[in-house]
């Protein structure tokens, strides 16, 4: 099944390989911050899969492609707009697709399942959103950097550069192989941001207690004030002689 997916994506357009790989440098310049893309991309993407192929056959020619373009616009800002419940609805998608699949591929009841899968995924995406968009947008970068290397040289009619890459498992060893540097990456780019977002909190401790400090100051120069004045009468409140 994975091999055909992978004949199939190969028949894409030239230019597809570059949108993925220029999407594969987003993710990846941008780390965390790139995980509004990632949603957009991904979301609209999988919409627009589903209302293609789910719509085909069904009614006017033109209904399955209008929908889908319809349908994917809609998710691409849903995705940029909801950070979070876009995040947990991409998760959600992906767990309910790779149960669903599977299920499906044995046979199975795949909707009941694909169903609970969702939610668990919609679940951890709210629940667990910042380790997500720290680990997902290298995953996303890797799956889109092989897969444009794929659609974009491995055929044989663009000259088949990198013509290994017509076995999807050289495929699924290059996402691997991508994928490892830039979790790496993105966990240090992690590690680098707690270290400075640190040093500034120390930073602004110090600098809350100097202007706590001014702001007090006066009242310890008054308190310093009559305490000299004090020492300096030592016969101030003693009684009168008769």
């Amino acid at each position: 099944m994975l091999q055909s997916a992978a004949d199939t994506a190969m028949r894409a357009p030239a230019w597809v390989a570059y949108v993925l790989l220029g999407l594969a440098l987003v993710a990846t310049v941008l780390g965390p911050r790139g995980q509004r893309a990632v949603n957009a991309a991904m979301l609209s993407t999988g919409v627009f899969v589903c209302a293609f192929f789910g719509l085909r056959g069904v009614g006017h020619a033109w209904v399955a492609p209008v929908t889908a373009v319809i349908a994917a616009v809609l998710a691409a800002l849903f995705g940029v707009v909801a950070d979070a419940w876009g995040t947990a609805a991409l998760l959600g998608g992906l767990f309910a697709a790779a149960a669903g699949a599977g299920v499906a591929a044995l046979k199975g009841p795949w909707v009941p399942v694909a169903a609970v899968a969702g939610s668990i995924g919609l679940f951890l995406g709210i629940t667990r959103q910042r380790k997500i968009e720290i680990l997902l947008p290298p995953l996303f970068a890797a799956g889109c950097a092989a897969l444009g290397a794929t659609i974009g040289w491995a055929p044989h009619q663009r000259g088949a550069i990198l013509w290994r890459l017509n076995d999807v498992r050289w495929v699924l060893g290059l996402i691997a192989a991508l994928a490892i540097p830039l979790v790496v990456l993105a966990l240090q780019r992690e590690k680098w941001r707690r270290r400075k977002l640190e040093g500034r909190t120390r930073e602004m401790d110090d600098e809350d207690l100097k202007k706590a400090l001014a702001a007090r100051q006066p009242v310890y120069e008054r308190a310093a004030q009559a305490e000299s004045a004090a020492a300096a009468d030592p016969a101030e409140g003693l009684p009168e002689p008769e």
